[in-house]
């Protein structure tokens, strides 16, 4: 007889262990299929740190930051961009990875943790939609430079082509030869224009003057955007965590390319001139709102904030996966990359200051094709001059394309978590379709107009007062809404320590007030997009870029809005709101969902 009061459990039997045993193993292996069969997961060390580099490593550091920085006056953008760096973009990094990884969800679905927020969420794919729409197209460019390098003479080296006219200089001029060409074309208010600048404007992108003269499509760049999402396509639809290999080479390979584009650069005679003005902070330029207006914007961009790319890559991890390591390294990978890039550009630009007789700050058009004029012109100063242009472009396409396959997995991610029925199970026709859609989005910035539509879009849709909005909103939901406190605790729970208190300051208070004051400054000293001649825009053309803002900032209100009026209508007002900025207690994280099943196992 038993000596206590409560009923005897009689022992298992071995039959029962071992099918207790069998079921056990079985959950194991559908928790593990369900984990990495359906979204998958990252297979080696390594293979986060590369994709982080392979994203936000990309045009923004080698494209976008150069000429934002040659268009702000060098030394003084830097300043600025220093300020922004470290009160928003590595606080914010850090939470969007964290989280990402945490709650093992993409940018829409991770936000049932506090409903109210969700349209942040949708917020994210809407920014993402708009920089995938033409990142392609930068990709096309790139390209149809690689093809060109073949030639012994490059097509951008001489004069003497169909498209060339008299105000068209190489910078080998006798000197005396280019004081008679700058003189006759002063006395007709003309100024000289290099032969790379006349090959990208007349030649690759055939520019028309104005934004409004369409002209017709760019059939070339047509054939080589649709090449460009070919590859994206195939490179996804295995999945990103199954493109390894992909992955690494599109990660390293740049950086061999920019060290040797650096080291030439900087051998080039000038070369000083160029690294001066880079370095040398313009007081009067730090009173311009402008600059801090694209350091700030830049920041965000460049480091891939906002647009829910990092938080589906965290999505992705083990959940044990150190990935406050991994962010704080990618922070400063990132903007060393865009410091060093930029040494390369401003020695080139140095050179090119030096042989065409012009102050540096009038060698070039300050607009997206800064690149595009910089690395031509120092490729044919090498030796072995096609062998490195053609792997200079190649770069550019690589970097081009591996943060396209980036955000095309961030955007689908968020997607195919909010509606896994269809999308997860018909992944490869759903990212077809995908991929032909923004193509077709992507056209008419191939026409001849192209160019000034590209930078239409870069300017209001993909970053800028949108990008802003929905980062302020972002952080505000994750530091107030989800929590602070529990962010820090999530990190503990995930990594095995907290991380500086400092964080929680800056996730609270700093980051938010950052991105708040950058959106109010940048709307109360609005100023028109200006094309590369520095005029404006027509008014039209604005209006239209501020209905690209808003497709990403209304959402945001518009689906609080909707779900107070349609959820829980049993409560009052007050109550929803409660409700909805509650995070429940059973939130679901990668860790959970794993202990709640073998729960039930147990009982």
């Amino acid at each position: 007889m038993p000596s206590g009061g409560g009923t005897h459990q009689p022992l298992p039997t071995s039959e029962e262990t071992a099918k207790a045993h069998e079921a056990k193993l079985h959950l194991d292996e559908q928790v593990e299929h369900d984990e990495n069969g359906e979204r998958g997961q990252w297979s080696g060390q390594f293979d986060f740190l590369m994709s982080m580099v392979a994203y936000a490593v990309g045009l923004g550091n080698v494209w976008r930051f150069p000429y934002l920085c040659y268009k702000n006056g060098g030394g003084s953008f830097l300043v600025a961009y220093s300020f922004f760096f470290l009160l928003a973009a590595v606080p914010i990094f850090i939470m969007e990875v964290s989280i990402g990884q945490y709650l093992q969800r993409g940018a829409m679905e991770m936000w049932n943790m506090c409903p109210i927020f969700k349209g942040v969420g949708i917020g994210n794919v809407v920014i993402s939609f708009m920089c995938i729409a033409y990142f392609c197209v930068i990709c096309a460019w790139a390209m149809y430079y690689m093809i060109a390098s073949f030639n012994s003479t490059f097509p951008w080296e001489t004069c003497t082509n169909w498209w060339n006219d008299a105000k068209c200089v190489t910078g080998k001029e006798h000197e005396s030869v280019l004081k008679t060409i700058t003189k006759n074309l002063t006395a007709h208010n003309l100024s000289t224009q290099t032969s790379v600048e006349q090959y990208w404007e007349r030649r690759v992108l055939m520019q028309t003057e104005t934004i409004y003269e369409f002209g017709g499509i760019q059939w070339e760049l047509f054939g080589l955007m649709a090449l460009s999402w070919v590859i994206v396509y195939f490179a996804l639809w295995k999945g990103i965590t199954n493109a390894r290999k992909f992955v690494y080479f599109c990660a390293l390979f740049p950086y061999f390319i920019i060290i040797v584009l650096l080291l030439r650069g900087l051998t080039l005679p000038g070369a000083g001139t160029g690294i001066y003005y880079y370095l040398t902070p313009n007081v009067t330029k730090l009173m311009e709102t402008t600059v801090w207006k694209d350091a700030g914007t830049q920041v965000f961009y460049s480091y891939g904030v906002g647009f829910g790319t990092l938080i589906a890559l965290g999505s992705h991890n083990k959940f044990n996966h150190n990935c406050f390591r991994d962010a704080i390294a990618m922070c400063f990978i990132n903007g060393g990359t865009s410091i060093l890039a930029s040494f390369a550009i401003f020695g080139i630009l140095g050179f090119m200051s030096v042989t065409s007789g012009k102050p540096i700050d009038q060698i070039v058009k300050p607009g997206v094709g800064l690149a595009f004029l910089a690395y031509p012109e120092v490729a044919t100063n090498l030796p072995m001059k096609q062998l490195w242009a053609f792997l200079f472009f190649l770069m550019i396409t690589i970097l081009g394309l591996d943060s396209q396959v980036c955000m095309m997995e961030g955007l689908y991610t968020a997607l195919e978590d909010a509606f896994p029925t269809h999308l997860r199970k018909h992944k490869r026709v759903a990212l077809g379709l995908m991929c032909l859609l923004f193509f077709i989005l992507g056209i008419p910035m191939v026409s001849y107009a192209g160019a000034h539509w590209l930078t239409l879009v870069d300017a209001y849709g993909a970053s800028g007062y949108a990008l802003l909005f929905v980062v302020f909103f972002e952080v505000v939901g994750l530091s107030w809404g989800f929590g602070a406190e529990r962010v820090m605790s999530a990190m503990k729970e995930m990594v095995g320590f907290r991380p500086p208190i400092v964080f929680k300051f800056l996730w609270k208070y700093l980051s938010p007030l950052t991105a708040f004051f950058l959106f109010w400054f940048c709307i109360y000293y609005y100023e028109p997009v200006k094309d590369p001649n520095k005029q404006d825009y027509p008014w039209w053309s604005n209006v239209f870029g501020f209905f690209l803002s808003s497709c990403s900032m209304v959402v945001i209100p518009g689906y609080a809005i909707y779900y107070l009026a349609t959820q829980n209508r049993h409560l009052s007002l007050k109550e929803r709101f409660l409700k909805a900025i509650r995070v429940p207690d059973n939130i679901h994280t990668g860790a959970t969902r794993r202990a709640a099943e073998l729960k039930v196992l147990q009982h």
